[in-house]
């Protein structure tokens, strides 16, 4: 798809002045930059706008407002709220985004693994960018350009066919194409009703705040990794590299859609499973599955790959939604997160862990609970 020749960004700060260098380095980006302080935004503003970035703080004191506490908003957050309702009146397109340095104060004890998508769905916004770390021009320009990549499909006059976003997300056309369609489609995207109402905008929330943190159709090196019964060193290893068939064919699984670079690398879980079913059939069946695959990478990498010895290997997480490990299926308990989307895969953590960690035994799905009592036994 066409990449926007200059996508708009609106900041909404108290201090412009302040705004030029992030301003210049925008521009250096290929953006197009408005500056307005909170009561010079316009409707023309927010139509043109593919990014709204508001600051957090404001000094009230400088800005023109009315008295009523009602008809003034409390900080960044709340204008930020004021503005996506806007943008749903005029029916019109924008990543809301806030601009802050206080990140671990509005988030309290949300845990640090997703405390970003957590509060930017509690707060209406598409994202929180962090001064001094995520707040760049080119994590404003990956917003753009998938905001402005929208329109073709849930604009006005929407011309493509939107196919489970298969063209946005930039999907390869191999063998495996379809089931990855599939395993989209069982998220439940709002593609339909919701995304034209939405102007395509609860697509954009969903990707960014359901799909890119959790596993589900696109996981993390880790989950990639574990699904082919590789150590993650390995694996990383493999894709490094590009002289044989398997880091080819496993380069082939990596997303490269849009919003490829807010967070850490993904890879098509259906493109892993299509090469891990299709090296078992080829495989002596006679073989535990380890080394059934452990063979045949070999001989698609040209010399040995270390493989896990774990029967059902399954990732571990911490009390923070962090991957920490692997382990064997058996030895784990099923964890019940708040906000992990039911249709991610499993959640698991050491079923020592729950026992021994009061913040991970709170999690333990109900299910499991009694497995947690009888360590030991």
């Amino acid at each position: 798809m066409k990449r926007p020749a200059n996508p708009v960004v609106l900041v909404i700060d108290d201090e412009p002045e302040v705004q030029q260098g992030f301003t210049a380095v925008m521009g250096i980006e290929g953006l197009k930059v408005v500056v307005r302080r909170p009561h010079e935004v316009t409707e023309p503003d927010l139509k043109e706008a593919h990014v709204i970035a508001v600051d957090y703080v404001f000094k009230w004191d400088t800005l023109p407002h009315p008295k009523e506490l009602s008809y003034w908003p409390a900080d960044g957050l709340a204008l930020a709220g004021m503005i996506s309702r806007h943008l749903t009146r005029l029916r019109t397109r924008a990543s809301v985004v806030l601009r802050t340095g206080a990140v671990s104060d509005l988030a309290g004890d949300l845990p640090k693994q997703a405390r970003v998508p957590l509060l930017s769905a509690q707060s209406g916004l598409d994202w929180i960018l962090e001064k001094g770390t995520t707040d760049s021009a080119a994590t404003i320009r990956e917003l753009a350009d998938a905001t402005a990549a929208l329109e073709p499909f849930f604009g006005n006059e929407g011309t493509l066919t939107w196919n489970e976003g298969c063209e946005w997300l930039r999907l390869p056309a191999l063998e495996w194409q379809e089931a990855a369609l599939a395993e989209i489609q069982v998220c439940r995207p709002p593609e339909h009703v919701v995304a034209s109402y939405t102007s395509g905008s609860a697509w954009l929330r969903w990707f960014t705040q359901r799909i890119l943190p959790f596993p589900s159709f696109l996981t993390s090196d880790l989950h990639a990794a574990t699904l082919l019964h590789v150590p993650v060193a390995q694996f990383r290893s493999l894709v490094q590299g590009d002289r044989t068939e398997l880091s080819r064919r496993l380069r082939d699984c990596s997303y490269k859609g849009h919003l490829a670079g807010l967070v850490e690398p993904r890879w098509w879980r259906a493109g892993l499973e299509h090469l891990v079913d299709e090296l078992l059939i080829e495989a002596d069946p006679s073989l535990p599955v380890p080394e059934s695959l452990a063979s045949r990478y070999a001989a698609l990498q040209g010399e040995p790959v270390q493989v896990l010895s774990y029967d059902r290997p399954v990732v571990t997480i911490d009390a923070d939604y962090k991957e920490d490990g692997v382990a064997e299926f058996q030895d784990c308990v099923r964890l019940a997160p708040d906000a992990w989307p039911v249709f991610a895969d499993e959640p698991y953590a050491l079923r020592e862990d729950a026992a021994d960690l009061p913040e991970i035994g709170a999690m333990v799905s109900r299910g499991d609970r009694g497995r947690v009592n009888s360590v030991g036994m």
